[in-house]
């Protein structure tokens, strides 16, 4: 009952501590109390990125109005050529042709007048100078005959030349707006030159209207088209007119590229930074006034507090119901399959520990995967108690942990398959030179692990952010390996406080090299030989019997160890010459049952472990020295049965039962080797020694069955059967005959 009433206290203590822990976690955190408009009492950082979303509502805003604010794009209407080519065309025909061909009629009409004067003139030369030549005469003859000379006759002056008067210069206004010399160079041109600058007009005017978007006739076009005629090498008055004529002709061939116009406007809208608030970065500090958007931010932080605290009662009561129920679970395991913890104050207290223990660490860190202590848990649990109970445990414990820390579904699904991981390969820590392997397999999964839990949450999402899914599973995986370093290295402390041994602590106290085990091979040899027997029988009986193979190995080999002290008064160390010839019976028995308190001196000295100590202790028991005793009395001296019992401890456990059982059943089996006849016959002495301890009481404390004594029985003949086997006794050899 007080054992039972010690349980229901540590489980009461743990559960409420529990409760406390889930209380004041992340999941129902009190939060700050903040209220728009008012100033904030206390200064205020972001615990973890956050998206300022006020902020990023302006940046989206400016960058609307810039997109809005974009020059309009055009592109270039082939269409228009048409319309520039049909004015050139009408140009041509209805202005230029008809004026160059009026010119013409107007200049041959001239060329007929001006050879019509010619002739007019010549016959007018030819008769004022016939009148000229008369009247010469006349004036000759009135001087010969001294009669007055006639007058001189008037001729009339020759008819004017005709002038071209050019009045054809271009028979209609031109909306060109051509200079009169301009229009003189045009008229007056041949059809082959003509023909050059029509030619020089057309193209230069295709290239500038098919290349150039046009949005006005300005100064860049003026320009586009000088650098469209250059190519003609036109003389510079057919170059300007050229000019001219292409310029009046051009269209506008601008046209709004409405699709590219919206992509650039989309483009730009959307060109707009997220607003974050970095971890650490100050949200509100003391005395400022808590706006709106302050407001926000610690909202989407989760940092505020309840309206009331009704809204956090009853999924408290929830979660301490849950919680219950996990430690009910827990409980009902131990009591099915696992009742020696409960009934052994070491385990039970080394089992709370490492819970509260993980719980704090997990309390005050307060992250989320994948930086979490927890995997400490079900490590130390395996190695040190049992793998079964830290799988069952760790999944109560990672879901209990939720709650803590306000998890999600990444942390529920990595450190569940994570811890189920740890227990498994607790198994393979038993050597310490396999540990840090065991470590890099450990990170290698749980990288991989980390990696794979983001796919099956994030899904595609996952590539928006590479770097940081490799930062994280990085991370992971260096928890993995620091969890098994940790708590390998820790191993030594929870030996030490809790005296529990671990399979790495028995591995190295089986190791030979161990100082007191060289010194048994050394100064003892005989009882070291004994010693490997017991071990290998003792652990063989507990193997079968379901207790800690290990643990009774290594109480084999440590057993004896007190015999150091006078190795040679035992009888596997005998070489020639008995010494307890020599001496009284009861001083023979004195020395020979000091080898107890001395191998526990011994076991002090060199720290070997409470359940190695005890087993020294225990391996005798209070069992009487039966030789000694016997020889005691047939010297007729009077003496008593307790000055040749061991004053020592009969077993308490089924390991250190074993031990003393295998340790009489080799010492008797071994005696009598040289006269045994049959396998028969070990079998019966293995019998009648169990049989006389268990009748003397020494089996009386050590919760061993009848059904464990019938097992270990068999065990000890199995191993025993196999070492002392009857040997083949081989021919002797023929002689040769000479």
């Amino acid at each position: 009952m007080r054992n039972k009433l010690f349980n229901a206290i540590i489980v009461f203590m743990a559960f409420v501590i529990t409760c406390a822990a889930i209380a004041s976690g992340s999941y129902f955190n009190t939060g700050l109390i903040m209220a728009v408009g008012y100033r904030s009492e206390i200064l205020v950082r972001a615990p973890r990125n956050v998206e300022n979303r006020a902020q990023t509502q302006r940046n989206r805003d400016a960058a609307r109005v810039l997109a809005e604010g974009l020059a309009e794009v055009f592109t270039l209407d082939p269409g228009e050529w048409a319309i520039v080519e049909n004015n050139l065309r009408h140009h041509r025909r209805t202005e230029l042709e008809i004026a160059r061909e009026a010119y013409r009629l107007e200049r041959e009409a001239y060329e007929r007048d001006l050879a019509v004067w010619e002739a007019l003139r010549a016959s007018h030369e030819v008769e004022a100078e016939q009148t000229i030549n008369r009247w010469q005469q006349q004036a000759d003859a009135a001087l010969v005959a001294g009669t007055p000379p006639p007058p001189v006759p008037t001729i009339e002056p020759p008819p004017e030349r005709p002038e071209f008067m050019g009045e054809a210069i271009l028979t209609f206004p031109s909306p060109v707006g051509y200079s009169e010399a301009q229009q003189q160079f045009i008229l007056e041109m041949t059809d082959e030159h003509f023909e050059l600058f029509w030619h020089a007009v057309e193209s230069a005017a295709f290239a500038v209207q098919t290349t150039e978007t046009i949005h006005v006739i300005d100064f860049m076009t003026e320009r586009a088209v000088q650098r469209a005629l250059t190519e003609y090498a036109l003389d510079r008055i057919t170059d300007e007119i050229a000019e001219e004529v292409i310029l009046f002709s051009l269209s506008i061939n601008a046209v709004s590229d409405e699709a590219l116009n919206l992509e650039n406007f989309e483009r730009e809208a959307a060109n707009y930074e997220i607003a974050t608030i970095q971890e650490g970065t100050i949200i509100v500090d003391e005395g400022w006034y808590v706006t709106q958007e302050i407001y926000d931010i610690l909202l989407d932080l989760d940092m505020l507090a309840p309206e009331s605290l009704f809204d956090n009662i009853f999924p408290m009561l929830g979660v301490f119901f849950l919680t219950a129920v996990l430690f009910l679970v827990c409980l009902m395991y131990l009591a099915a399959y696992r009742p020696a913890i409960s009934a052994n104050f070491k385990e039970k207290m080394l089992l709370l520990s490492l819970y509260l223990l993980v719980l704090v660490l997990v309390w005050t860190l307060g992250v989320s995967f994948p930086f979490l202590p927890i995997l400490i848990f079900p490590m130390l649990v395996s190695i040190l108690i049992d793998r079964r109970c830290a799988a069952v445990f760790s999944f109560s414990l990672i879901i209990i942990f939720f709650f803590v820390i306000e998890g999600d579904l990444t942390y529920l699904l990595f450190y569940t398959a994570s811890a189920m991981l740890f227990c498994m390969f607790s198994r393979y820590t038993t050597e310490r030179g396999k540990s840090i392997w065991v470590g890099l397999l450990v990170s290698a999964i749980m990288f991989a692990l980390a990696v794979a839990v983001s796919f099956i949450v994030e899904r595609n999402a996952v590539f928006d952010d590479v770097q940081g899914l490799f930062i994280t599973a990085g991370f992971a995986a260096l928890s993995g390996i620091l969890t098994v370093f940790l708590c390998m290295g820790s191993l030594p402390l929870w030996e030490t406080f809790f005296g529990v041994v671990t399979p790495v602590k028995l591995l190295d106290l089986t190791n030979p090299t161990n100082l007191l085990l060289r010194r048994l091979t050394i100064e003892a040899p005989g009882t070291y030989h004994h010693s490997l027997i017991v071990a290998n029988l003792a652990e063989t009986a507990a193997y079968d019997i379901g207790a800690n193979a290990h643990a009774a190995r290594v109480g084999g080999y440590y057993h004896d160890v007190g015999k150091l002290k006078f190795p040679h008064y035992f009888v596997e160390n005998l070489d020639g010459e008995n010494p307890h010839d020599h001496l009284d019976p009861i001083n023979s028995a004195q020395l020979i049952m000091s080898h107890v308190s001395y191998g526990l001196t011994l076991a002090s000295e060199h720290r070997l472990p409470q359940f190695v100590r005890d087993m020294i202790m225990e391996h005798h028991g209070t069992t009487l020295l039966q030789f000694f005793y016997s020889k005691a009395r047939e010297t007729g001296v009077q003496c008593d049965e307790k000055d040749f019992r061991y004053p020592h401890t009969i077993p308490q456990t089924k390991e250190s039962a074993c031990v003393m059982l295998a340790d009489s059943v080799e010492a008797a089996v071994r005696s009598m080797i040289p006269k045994m006849q049959s396998v028969d016959e070990v079998e019966k002495t293995i019998r009648f020694i169990i049989r006389g301890k268990l009748n003397d009481g020494q089996l009386a404390d050590s919760q061993l069955s009848i059904r464990d004594v019938i097992v270990i029985e068999e065990s000890f003949f199995r191993v025993l059967k196999g070492m002392y086997h009857e040997r083949i006794a081989y021919p002797a050899p023929k002689k040769k005959i000479v």
